[in-house]
């Protein structure tokens, strides 16, 4: 059966519309037309198609407490509680005036509010029609109380005051956070934020970004886990592929202009009525509950997470080990790209995850691979045996890329290839925007100065590498402070170097000059005679270009004195 939702007749200009699309008839028989079609639709389980017909049908007679209730049950199907209620509750008012209670339509009332979690009322609802119905009618509330009562008692049993005992500081937080947003405040926004000592001239306030941890993240995706393995057991698989293709860009293709935005809101709305699903069913068992009947023996819980912390101890202490192997075979073999994407890799996904009661020895492991990091940074650079024979440049030494002016192509009108395109995203600018804020979320909870030396070394070299050269100093010099905390030499001095290649590539002579001048302590501190040898190379090297610098401007301002004494002299 085909539907006329949204159908317009094609027709040419001056046509008559043929005799059968007139719908002509009167409003009682368009009334059960409708009626019937969302009758026939919410039997097919095509709910917004029976929603449309029904509504049509409302509009011609909305006085019609069979047509109510029938577009209740198919809200109820299409997982929309709340107005189901509404629905069921306006058609018991129309049934009462016009042929007095209605079994069903009461019975569909406590349906609405079993489903929407609200046990008390729903209990009280079946008392109500139990003195107001009886015999054969009776049964069915009879029947629903049974399982009301049931989960009642479930959820307000034993393992409820076992889960409050074991989270009373938790419950605590949450009643007041619930209490704290009842409170209705009806003074103007302006004096609220005075005295909360926010801004309050703003006519739109700031939205305050929530930052999560990578520890909250990582317990509520566990936790999402739990909860429908709990309840959907292998059919978890399917929930997580729903969740993940609401941001699937294969789906939701940028090209496709008509169809982009109905997918997202189809899988969108799905996706809440699973989640909506998901917790009617957390209402009437609880997890708590389902853990109280799986373990009642309290000592054999204890021991199944004993066992469980000393096995995910175990893998976490394998990890290390393997990881800190990896690291030191990459620092051996010199593969130095390698080794800074594994260790962002490891220790950004992975153990950023870990607690100290899951990882021991964790502050020693954060140094060691931060260290073997810095150092395998660090054997990079070395100067040559014999400078002054050697050809090598500056930028060279400090393995920057080589000056690339001269390799400009030439424009050539009505060439293609000469314009870019405005939509065109560099993916290389758009990989490094994505890693620096990476990084800088972690900094935000970073707990170790070694780990923020890291993290600011790193942010500040992917700015240099996007020609970003105010930032990587910035970034340098807060390293070079976070140094002083946990007093690491060896990333002060990698990001002093930061600055002295920031200064190189822009010219600036006389601040690469500095710069070098003040790694030197540095590099005496750390006692390696190549990297002492490397900075007093590029100290040389930036003294040379300083003196060569120099020495043009002072033929240049001869030249101009001569050339003025010249044409005075023609003047005269």
């Amino acid at each position: 059966m085909a539907s006329i939702v949204g159908y317009v007749p094609l027709l040419g200009e001056g046509e008559a519309m043929p005799a059968w699309m007139h719908f002509d008839w009167s409003a009682k028989v368009q009334h059960d037309i409708y009626r019937d079609w969302g009758t026939y639709y919410s039997s097919r389980r095509r709910e917004n198609f029976a929603l449309y017909y029904l509504t049509q049908a409302l509009l011609l007679q909305n006085d019609d407490w069979s047509t109510m209730y029938r577009r209740s049950l198919t809200r109820g199907k299409a997982a929309d509680i709340p107005a189901a209620l509404l629905d069921a509750i306006t058609a018991e008012e129309m049934a009462l005036n016009d042929v007095g209670p209605n079994c069903p339509i009461n019975l569909q009332i406590c349906d609405c509010l079993f489903n929407l979690n609200k046990f008390e009322a729903c209990k009280g609802t079946l008392h109500n029609n139990l003195r107001r119905f009886m015999g054969i009618k009776a049964k069915n509330f009879e029947k629903r109380l049974i399982v009301i009562d049931d989960v009642i008692r479930d959820v307000t049993g034993k393992a409820l005051s076992l889960f409050y005992l074991r989270n009373q500081k938790l419950v605590r937080h949450v009643s007041e956070l619930i209490r704290a947003s009842e409170i209705v405040d009806d003074r103007p926004k302006w004096k609220i934020l005075k005295e909360q000592g926010k801004c309050d001239i703003q006519s739109i306030p700031d939205e305050e970004e929530i930052f999560l941890s990578p520890l909250e993240i990582a317990r509520r995706k566990r936790a999402f886990n739990v909860i429908h393995q709990t309840y959907l057991n292998e059919s978890w698989y399917d929930v997580l592929f729903l969740k993940n293709l609401r941001t699937n860009p294969s789906l939701l293709l940028r090209q496709c202009k008509n169809s982009r935005q109905f997918l997202e809101t189809l899988v969108n709305k799905q996706y809440d009525v699973v989640r909506r699903f998901i917790k009617m069913i957390h209402s009437r068992s609880p997890l708590y509950y389902v853990s109280f009947l799986k373990f009642k023996n309290k000592k054999m819980l204890e021991k199944n997470k004993e066992a469980y912390l000393f096995r995910i101890q175990y893998q976490t202490h394998r990890n290390m080990i393997h990881d800190l192997r990896q690291i030191h075979k990459l620092r051996k073999e010199k593969k130095v790209k390698q080794l800074s994407s594994y260790a962002e890799k490891i220790m950004g996904d992975y153990y950023v995850t870990k607690t100290n009661r899951v990882m021991c020895w964790k502050f020693e492991f954060y140094n060691e691979v931060y260290n073997s990091v810095a150092l395998a940074l660090a054997e990079q650079y070395s100067a040559p045996k014999d400078i002054k024979k050697s050809k090598i440049t500056l930028l060279e030494m400090l393995l920057l890329p080589k000056d690339k002016f001269k390799e400009a192509t030439p424009f050539v009108f009505g060439d293609r290839s000469t314009y870019t395109d405005g939509d065109y995203q560099d993916p290389v600018a758009i990989r490094s925007r994505k890693l620096i804020s990476r990084l800088e979320k972690r900094i935000r909870f970073a707990k170790f100065s070694i780990e923020k030396c890291y993290l600011y070394h790193q942010i500040g070299d992917i700015h240099l590498s996007q020609l970003r050269y105010d930032e990587c100093c910035l970034n340098a010099r807060r390293a070079i402070k976070e140094t002083q905390n946990c007093n690491s030499n060896i990333w002060k001095f990698l990001s002093m170097l930061l600055i002295i290649k920031a200064n190189a590539l822009q010219q600036k002579v006389e601040k690469t000059k500095e710069a070098a001048d003040e790694a030197i302590p540095v590099a005496e501190q750390l006692k390696s005679p190549r990297l002492m040898k490397f900075i007093d190379a590029c100290y040389n090297f930036a003294v040379d270009d300083f003196r060569r610098k120099a020495a043009s401007l002072a033929v240049a301002r001869a030249s101009r004195a001569s050339l003025g004494d010249s044409l005075g002299n023609e003047a005269e």
